[in-house]
């Protein structure tokens, strides 16, 4: 372990130098702002770890504790160090840690408890070894010696492995300030976001936000990445990436929520795991549940993506008749998966519109030309595939994804032939194959044909009044 960077009296003089710069109105003096003043002016209560060879150390102390010899505080402070950092580490033998934490409670002074305790919170995870038995010692030392570390049990119960990281992330909502910030603040200026403490504080965190019913979600979206990711849009600790999708996902699983949150949140999930149509890899530990609300997310987002796109390029009096055909055809749970490719102008507009984290494919010229603004709108509706293209383009429908000349969703790209089924005048009818043009809008003619086949294919009927233009 490398040797602690700040020293506990510069953190604390930080701490009250942002409190007295701070933007936001703060009523009265926090007790933990009280606490930091204090340990200011008195020069701290923690201290570094020297620049040692402890893997040295640990092998001189583990022939002392076996020969049962007394250690003087030095020793002591030495030997919290080479707990769980170090190899040996002296907290795997039982034997061994049981009769170091017995001379950490005789010894005559607090130094070795502060420097058992800085150990302690530094190395702490849920599977170290000695985890109960060291916080026991610690939750009694505490209360001897007080000081800072006094203080922060009192407080929060921060020995309690129980009690202590819950309550330290309520304290982190209640002062909108990270978990490691928190504990620089409450006194542990050695604290930082990589201390294994300040880790279970911000799993507790996530814990209790996935399961918030707070419905202001910009308030949560705000605190997860604060909290819990890097400023780059990454995880904060990686081993906690279940965690961070529950605490994004899970409060969607109930109820309706408007379009911008939605993508507000899923621009957040993308990075932290891509696209799951693209890279479904990354997303094997999250569960189904979880899952299905991206998926679906993601197939409204591709469908408004086609539809706000053609809007703005399409100059036709029969689009609006369009739109709500297949909005009428998403709000009736036909469409299992949607995906979009865009000719260069539709590109420029989605990446303004949506923003660079959105996926969509790019439509390009095959034997056929296509125009700059053309979009093609690809769903798999039951067990068929629909490509629906922009302007004047047609709607193709293959009604078993197993057709031959069937597209596949989720391409990179496509050329405008295989996203087409009859590429001459007029249209196209099979029992497989559909490919009509988008005629007699205003008297909902093409939409009844589309809407019989949907109904064929999936056993669920479309009425007019599910997609009537008004």
């Amino acid at each position: 372990m490398p040797p602690m960077s700040n020293s506990f009296h510069d953190a604390c003089a930080g701490i009250v130098q942002r409190f007295a710069n701070s933007r936001s109105p703060v009523s009265g003096i926090t007790p933990l702002s009280k606490l930091a003043s204090r340990l200011v002016q008195s020069g701290g209560d923690t201290e570094r770890r020297p620049s040692k060879d402890y893997n040295e150390i640990a092998l001189e102390l583990q022939d002392d504790i076996v020969a049962a010899v007394p250690l003087n505080n030095r020793r002591l402070k030495d030997a919290a160090w080479c707990l769980w950092s170090t190899t040996p580490a002296l907290a795997t033998q039982p034997d061994q840690l049981d009769a170091l934490l017995g001379q950490f409670i005789v010894a005559d002074n607090a130094r070795p408890f502060r420097t058992l305790a800085s150990s302690f919170m530094l190395s702490y995870s849920s599977n170290m070894p000695g985890r109960t038995e060291t916080a026991a010692v610690l939750a009694n030392l505490s209360r001897k010696w007080g000081g800072p570390w006094g203080v922060l049990h009192q407080r929060f119960e921060l020995f309690d492995l129980d009690v202590g990281p819950a309550r330290l992330a309520e304290a982190v909502i209640d002062q909108d300030k990270s978990a490691p910030d928190v504990l620089k603040n409450a006194g542990l200026g050695a604290m930082s976001a990589q201390s294994g403490y300040a880790k279970e504080v911000t799993k507790a965190l996530l814990d209790r936000l996935a399961v918030s019913d707070d419905v202001d979600h910009p308030l949560r979206l705000a605190r997860i990445q604060r909290y819990a990711m890097t400023p780059d849009g990454r995880a904060l600790y990686d081993d906690l990436r279940l965690n961070l999708i529950e605490a994004l996902l899970r409060p969607f699983q109930q109820g309706n929520v408007d379009k911008a949150i939605r993508d507000a949140f899923l621009k957040v999930v993308l990075m932290l795991l891509g696209d799951p149509r693209l890279k479904p890899g990354n997303w094997g530990f999250v569960p189904h549940a979880l899952r299905e609300i991206v998926q679906r997310w993601l197939t409204e987002q591709s469908l408004r993506q086609f539809l706000d796109i053609v809007d703005r390029t399409a100059d036709d009096n029969m689009w609006p008749y369009r739109r709500a055909f297949w909005e009428g055809v998403y709000d009736k749970g036909l469409i299992d998966e949607a995906w979009v490719a865009l000719g260069p102008h539709g590109k420029q507009l989605a990446r303004r519109v949506f923003g660079s984290s959105a996926e969509f494919a790019t439509l390009e010229a095959g034997r056929h030309q296509i125009q700059s603004g053309h979009a093609v709108l690809l769903l798999r509706i039951g067990n068929g595939i629909v490509a629906d293209w922009s302007h004047n383009g047609k709607c193709n429908i293959w009604s078993d994804t197993s057709h031959r000349t069937a597209p596949k969703l989720f391409n990179r790209t496509y050329d405008s032939d295989e996203i087409r089924i009859h590429k001459g005048p007029g249209n196209y009818e099979t029992d497989e194959l559909l490919s009509l043009m988008h005629m007699g809008s205003q008297t909902y003619s093409w939409q009844r044909k589309v809407a019989e086949r949907l109904h064929a294919m999936t056993g669920i009927r479309v009425n007019q009044s599910d997609y009537r233009h008004r």
